[in-house]
């Protein structure tokens, strides 16, 4: 029985992470507390200087729209800051109505959870039962990582990132001595902003009977596919084998997630067998009325302008990425980039001096990214105009010409040995896992 090395924080870890981290601290660029001034989004305030914002997961801004705001006020005067009661005994009439509604966004059964992570602790011991295997992409999210731990009966093997033609050789080995097997990744990878290629899992889905999958589609929910339903759900044809959760934390502009499953019985299995489904906080009144009032607008007809709007901001985003020269790592249709720099000290740098050009961009280090793979991370958003988004591109090109960095020495860092670099590589072996 193989299982990953180590969860989200294993304490051989703890020290690289502890050093990491506390470098970017004492760099000023994370763990930051924003000004207390009205915030819109466009802006981002820190120590009394005014920042253009691309480091925002709000890729549709609604949460500045005031139906959302609405809903939670009219919410919390009906039922007050919160309702006190474990789902296991009575929860508010808002919860099945929000239910239902995100039903008719996904064509589904959905199952409203207080977070993505919790979603996944939930439903995964549940799903996954005696006799089943994992396969779980090394770069999935840390928090299908810490679930995945949680089925310690379970054969669990790591793989590399969007290496589909090793992984098929491992779906068929377990399908011999295993009942089922389970395919557990991302549907947009939260760092480098790359998809997983959904044609090629349909195509796993539909020549392996014992093949099933598990997908955190937290941030593409809201932004793509028909009504915001996500990338996993817009384009897998057959999802009788599938299980999708969607964050409602990101584009969805509220906090809480959504289950998203192919039929009743697994949706009501989880719902009363799913450890935070019976002994966590629910969502409290006023996130459930902003979620509701953010359902309801995404099933209008006119939702669907929000998200082209935001496509021509990310095809404007590659355009200029092309024409100045900037390496993003991923060249997929996403909200969110990547410029891999290697060294975090590099990175620190970069990014304070995007900042003093008045770009606020997200430093990724160990452990969000394995070590010597550092970069710059930045989000495209609604808030985001096209021209703060070409003074931005012009910035980061210079910042990119300032450090030599071309496509082709951006891709050699991925060989570049030390630290998790190596030990991501040999994950995919059934060795510790990087996760993110």
């Amino acid at each position: 029985m193989k299982q990953p090395g180590a969860a989200f924080a294993p304490a051989h870890t703890v020290s690289a992470a502890d050093r990491s981290v506390a470098e970017a601290v004492q760099a000023g660029v994370i763990m930051q507390t924003v000004d207390d001034v009205a915030y819109s989004g466009r802006h981002v305030d820190i120590g009394g200087v005014r920042l253009l914002n691309f480091g925002c997961c709000s890729y549709l801004g609604l949460e500045q729209r005031v139906e959302l705001k609405q809903g939670a006020i009219e919410a919390t005067e009906r039922y007050g800051t919160q309702f006190s009661c474990s789902r296991a005994y009575l929860e508010l009439a808002l919860y099945p109505e929000l239910e239902n509604v995100v039903a008719e966004m996904t064509d589904g059964c959905a199952l409203v959870a207080p977070s993505t992570t919790l979603a996944h602790i939930a439903a995964l011991p549940v799903l996954v039962e005696k006799g089943d295997a994992v396969l779980i992409d090394q770069f999935a999210h840390a928090s299908l990582h810490t679930a995945v731990a949680l089925l310690r009966s379970n054969t669990v093997e790591p793989f590399r990132h969007n290496r589909f033609d090793q992984l098929e050789a491992k779906i068929v080995r377990l399908s011999e001595t295993h009942r089922r097997v389970w395919l557990v990744l991302d549907g947009l990878y939260s760092m480098h902003g790359d998809f997983a290629p959904m044609d090629r899992i349909a195509d796993l889905l539909a020549r392996h009977p014992s093949l099933q999958a598990y997908i955190d589609d937290a941030h593409s929910t809201s932004w793509t596919g028909e009504d915001g339903r996500g990338h996993a759900l817009a384009a897998l044809p057959d999802r009788r084998k599938v299980v999708v959760a969607l964050g409602f934390a990101k584009a969805f502009a509220v906090g809480g997630a959504a289950l998203i499953f192919a039929n009743e019985e697994d949706r009501l299995r989880v719902r009363r067998c799913g450890g935070p489904m019976l002994f966590s906080g629910p969502l409290q009144p006023p996130l459930l009325g902003a979620a509701l009032a953010s359902a309801k607008l995404h099933v209008q007809p006119e939702f669907s302008l929000l998200q082209q709007a935001l496509c021509a901001r990310i095809d404007r985003t590659i355009t200029l990425g092309q024409e100045l020269g900037v390496p993003f790592v991923s060249a997929d249709r996403t909200p969110i980039f990547f410029v891999r720099f290697g060294l975090s000290s590099t990175t620190l740098a970069v990014v304070s001096s995007l900042r003093r050009e008045g770009i606020y961009a997200c430093a990724s280090v160990f452990p969000a990214v394995p070590q010597n793979q550092a970069g710059v991370r930045l989000t495209i958003s609604l808030h985001n105009t096209m021209t703060d988004i070409e003074r931005m591109m012009r910035c980061l090109a210079a910042e990119v010409a300032r450090h030599g960095l071309t496509r082709e020495s951006s891709e050699s860092l991925k060989a570049i040995p030390g630290g998790l670099a190596q030990v991501s590589a040999a994950s995919a072996d059934g060795g510790p896992v990087s996760t993110h």
